[in-house]
C-alpha cells in the first residue's frame, strides 16, 4: 500500500491540531449530553420526551446526513469540518437564546437536535479523510492514530459529563449549552490555524459521483453489509443504555452529578480502550471479536442488582471494549475503500450505524415511562448488544 503520510514533523504538528479540535468540541458536546436531557427531564417530567431529544440528533443523521459525504467530496474534507463547526456553534447558541427570550419550546429543541445531528456523518467522514492524509493509508498506523484520537475523545467524554453535571448544579443547563457553542468555535479556529491537510480525494469511479455512490458500494459488499448490521445493533444497545442512565441515577437517589458520573465511567473505559488500540502492532486476528463479545457481556452486568459503583464499573468495561473495537473497524474501512469513494462510503456507514440509534433512545424511554421500571430498558440494551456481537464475531 502506498504511504501517503506527511513528513514526520509536519505530520505531528497537524495531528496535534486535529486532536485538540476533537477534544475541545467533544468536551462541550459531552457536557451538553448531561445538560440538555436533564433540562428536558426536569421541565417536562417526561422520560419519553427526554428520549425523543436524544433521538433527534440520530434522526438528523439518518434523514439529512447523507449529503455530508457529497459535500466533503466536492468542497474538500477540511472545508467540511470548518463549515460544520461554525454552523453547529450557531445552532447550539440558539437554544439558550430561546430560553432567555422566553420562547423555549420542545419542538425547537427537536429541530436544533435534528440539524446538529445532520452535520455529524459528513464531519466524521471528513475528519477521517484528513487523518488519512496526515498519517497515510497504512491500516496499522490508521488504527494507532484512530485509537489515540478515540482515547483523547473519550477523555473528554470522561471530563465532560462530570463538568456538565457540576455546572448544571452550579450555573444552570442553559449556561452549559453556551459552553458547547463556544467549544465548536474553538474547534473551528484550531483546524483553520493548525491543520492544512485537506483529506485524500480522487475523481469519480464506476460507482458514480452522486450521494448514493457510497450506499451502492456498501450494498455490494457482503462483509460490509454484515458489519453494518452488527454495529448498528451495538449502537441500539449503546443508546438504550445512555437513555437509561439518567433514570438509573434518579432511581438510586442521585441527581445530575450521579448521571454525569455514570456517563463518565463509559468515557474512562473508552480512554483505556483507545490507548490499547494506539499500541496496535498488527491487524486481523480475534481482537475485534473479543471486544464485541465484551460489549455484550458488560451490558448484561447492568441487569444484576448491585450498588451504583458496580454498575459504573460495568459501564466502564463496556467503554474499554468499544475503545478497542472501533479504531480497528474504521481503520480497515478507510484503508480498504477506494479514495474516490471514501467520503461517501464513510458517511454512508456512519449513517447506517447511527440510524438505529433512535430505537434505543425512544425504546428505552417508552419502556421506562410505561412500565415504571428501568429493567425493560436495560433488557433492550442487552438483547441488542448480544445480537450485534453474534453478527460481528468472526468478521475481523
Amino acid at each position: 500500500m502506498t504511504d501517503t503520510a506527511l513528513p514526520t514533523r509536519r505530520r505531528r504538528w497537524q495531528l496535534t491540531g486535529l486532536l485538540l479540535a476533537e477534544v475541545v468540541s467533544t468536551l462541550g458536546s459531552e457536557m451538553t449530553a448531561v445538560a440538555l436531557p436533564w433540562l428536558v427531564l426536569i421541565t417536562t417530567g417526561s422520560a419519553t420526551r427526554t428520549g425523543a431529544v436524544l433521538a433527534a440528533q440520530f434522526a438528523g443523521m439518518a434523514l439529512l446526513g447523507l449529503w455530508g459525504g457529497q459535500v466533503a467530496t466536492r468542497l474538500g474534507a477540511r472545508t467540511m469540518m470548518l463549515a460544520s463547526d461554525l454552523t453547529r456553534a450557531g445552532l447550539m447558541a440558539s437554544l439558550p437564546v430561546l430560553l432567555w427570550a422566553h420562547v423555549w419550546s420542545f419542538p425547537a429543541v427537536l429541530v436544533v437536535g435534528l440539524l446538529v445531528g445532520a452535520f455529524f456523518p459528513g464531519y466524521s467522514s471528513a475528519q477521517r479523510l484528513v487523518l488519512a492524509d496526515i498519517v497515510g493509508d497504512d491500516e496499522v498506523r490508521l488504527t494507532r492514530a484512530g485509537g489515540l484520537m478515540g482515547s483523547l475523545n473519550e477523555a473528554s467524554s470522561l471530563a465532560g459529563p462530570l463538568l456538565g453535571g457540576l455546572l448544571v448544579a452550579l450555573a444552570g443547563a442553559s449556561e452549559v449549552l453556551v459552553v458547547d457553542a463556544v467549544s465548536y468555535l474553538c474547534a473551528f479556529l484550531l483546524v483553520a490555524l493548525l491543520v492544512s491537510a485537506r483529506g485524500t480525494t480522487a475523481g469519480s469511479d464506476e460507482h458514480g459521483t452522486g450521494v448514493t455512490g457510497g450506499l451502492r458500494y456498501v450494498a455490494g459488499s457482503s462483509v460490509l453489509r454484515r458489519q453494518l448490521l452488527g454495529v448498528g445493533l451495538v449502537e441500539v444497545a449503546f443508546t438504550a443504555m445512555m437513555a437509561t442512565l439518567p433514570l438509573l441515577a434518579l432511581r438510586n437517589g442521585g441527581g445530575a452529578a450521579v448521571a454525569g458520573t455514570l456517563l463518565a465511567a463509559y468515557g474512562g473505559g473508552s480512554v483505556v480502550g483507545g490507548l490499547l488500540a494506539a499500541r496496535t502492532r498488527r491487524v486481523g486476528g480475534r481482537t475485534s471479536s473479543w471486544a464485541v463479545a465484551g460489549i455484550a457481556a458488560s451490558t448484561w452486568m447492568l441487569i444484576v442488582p448491585a450498588p451504583i459503583w458496580v454498575r459504573a464499573a460495568a459501564i466502564a468495561v463496556n467503554g474499554v471494549c468499544a475503545g478497542v473495537y472501533f479504531p480497528r473497524f474504521f481503520a480497515a474501512l478507510t484503508a480498504r475503500t477506494p479514495p474516490a469513494l471514501r467520503a461517501r462510503v464513510m458517511t454512508a456507514v456512519t449513517i447506517g450505524i447511527s440510524a438505529p440509534g433512535p430505537i434505543g433512545f425512544l425504546g428505552a424511554g417508552l419502556l421506562a415511562q410505561h412500565t415504571g421500571s428501568i429493567t425493560p430498558s436495560l433488557l433492550l440494551a442487552c438483547a441488542a448488544a448480544t445480537a450485534g456481537a453474534l453478527t460481528l464475531i468472526g468478521q475481523d
